[in-house]
């Protein structure tokens, strides 16, 4: 079938591309204007897929890429790990999101799988979260953790409207077409070159990459709508 994706240059997206290849699926893959100018496309280069320029804040750019797709994976995101930025974070991942969905429900795609984050999570001290801890709105985080728990909502809005979404949980990475790279592929890189020196606390989560691709295919197959 022909199934749109967005996100598809970045360490999630280029594994699921090339995962979502090997069942033999057409793809249409959404860049940004001039991606192919700045190296933004690296992810995608040497793959049979149809890239279409599109700005995630303007759905008509990229409406009827959309079209004669039968499902979308949503894993786009603008990710920042410090302070500033606000606006433009709620854009492209509150907004875009938003943008998203309605362009599916136009083109009546079948199923949408939006890439959430573990960050949208909550945590209980003394236990691993999982996905049924909700997002503690209380406690300190960075925007982009604000930003997908945001976007969940709009996803549960849209399959309150009738939509089939599914949320597919993920978090850090590690693993191969790590183009940019990650920021969990530049903590392994200055690690083995030597330039890690120091421990600081605390601890992170990550998984491996074709793991994450998987878990995105079992979720567009088996996922209930509206879980995550």
């Amino acid at each position: 079938m022909r199934v749109f994706v967005t996100g598809g240059s970045g360490h999630l997206g280029a594994n699921l591309v090339r995962r979502v290849l090997r069942d033999g699926h057409q793809i249409v893959a959404l860049a940004q204007p001039g991606a192919n100018n700045t190296g933004l496309t690296e992810g995608l280069e040497g793959q049979p897929v149809e890239i279409v320029e599109g700005d995630l804040r303007d759905p008509a750019s990229f409406e009827r890429a959309m079209q004669g797709c039968e499902v979308a994976y949503h894993a786009a995101a603008l990710l920042v790990t410090k302070p500033g930025g606000e606006r433009d974070i709620y854009e492209c991942n509150v907004v875009g999101t938003r943008n998203l969905l309605a362009a599916a429900r136009k083109a009546e795609l079948r199923r949408v799988v939006f890439t959430g984050s573990f960050s949208a999570c909550g945590h209980t001290p003394g236990r691993p979260s999982t996905e049924e801890d909700r997002f503690y709105p209380f406690q300190v985080t960075m925007p982009y953790e604000r930003s997908k728990a945001w976007a969940e909502h709009e996803v549960l809005r849209a399959v309150a409207d009738g939509q089939d979404v599914v949320i597919a949980t993920s978090c850090s990475i590690i693993g191969g077409h790590d183009y940019i790279p990650s920021r969990m592929g530049r903590v392994i890189r200055d690690f083995a070159n030597g330039k890690l020196r120091a421990y600081v606390p605390g601890g992170f989560e990550f998984v491996a990459a074709h793991d994450i691709a998987e878990g995105h295919v079992l979720a567009m197959q088996k996922g209930r709508t509206g879980q995550k």
